[in-house]
């Protein structure tokens, strides 16, 4: 039977309110080769009609980092979690990295930082002295121990141009 025919047949014998709840209808701004990764990410997450907090849930994450991942300027990346995102959303073939700092993350930058010293004939304490940092920041970025921010990142660019 119908749930219509059924509520038909119910209406007069039950004193009831139905209330139907349907999901958010969200606008989804266009993406282009330009848009960063959080717009990406948050294109293609409404797209599926999946909330924040839903996807959140199931990452186990914060919405606030979700929220600033996909609306603001990152200065620092939790490559993991963006990883985990775009495989959960089901989109590796849709991203396009076009930021350099979040290329570099993505891509070994503690060789690329190692293999820049060798090919310059730098020891840790010339690269932290050109960088303005102390040694030890140097050594735990190559030694993956901790991740480069944006601004470090952006240091770095600087002295291998």
């Amino acid at each position: 039977m119908a749930i219509s025919k059924l509520f038909e047949k119910l209406k007069d014998k039950l004193d009831t309110e139905i209330i139907i709840h349907t999901s958010p209808t969200w606008k989804i701004p266009q993406i282009n080769e330009h848009s960063t990764l959080g717009e990406q990410i948050k294109y293609y997450r409404r797209l599926a009609n999946i909330k924040q907090t839903d996807l959140c849930l199931k990452l186990g994450c914060d919405r606030g980092v979700l929220d600033h991942l996909e609306n603001r300027d990152m200065k620092l990346i939790n490559i993991n979690l963006i990883k985990d995102i775009i495989k959960e959303l089901n989109i590796e073939d849709k991203i396009v990295i076009n930021d350099d700092y979040i290329s570099f993350i993505f891509n070994n930058p503690s060789k690329a930082i190692i293999d820049f010293r060798k090919k310059n004939n730098l020891k840790r304490i010339d690269l932290a002295r050109m960088m303005k940092t102390d040694i030890s920041v140097i050594k735990k970025w190559e030694n993956r121990k901790c991740q480069m921010t944006r601004a470090s990142y952006n240091k770095l660019k600087k002295c291998m141009s």
